[in-house]
């Protein structure tokens, strides 16, 4: 009977336990950033959606071109609401090749 109970014990902490969602990890490329203020303004953009934190940034060979690399939880977002958030304040974003990874990868 112990066996039992201490199994059943087991098994609802197992299912009661919260589910992790993956974090992702992906590279945005951003143009039109022809002043500091414009990369200060799509890195609020970007900090503005929900679990999204920026770990990079760097300047690209052109320097109206950004390139960010941003890790989010996937389970609260997705890399459309990354780029919504981008092209809302008037810059065009595009993603870069497969998340770089996280859990899951």
């Amino acid at each position: 009977m112990r066996n039992i109970l201490s199994g059943a014990l087991a098994l609802s902490a197992l299912f009661a336990a919260p589910a992790f969602a993956a974090e992702q990890v992906v590279r945005l490329e951003v143009g039109g950033l022809t002043c500091p203020s414009c990369s200060f303004i799509v890195g609020n953009s970007l900090k503005s959606v929900e679990s999204v934190v920026i770990e990079d940034f760097v300047e690209g060979e052109d320097s109206s071109e950004g390139l960010y690399t941003v890790r989010f939880d996937d389970e609260i977002t997705s890399t459309d609401a990354l780029i919504a958030a981008v092209e809302e304040n008037g810059y065009p974003a595009t993603l870069l090749g497969d998340p770089l990874g996280g859990e899951g990868s």
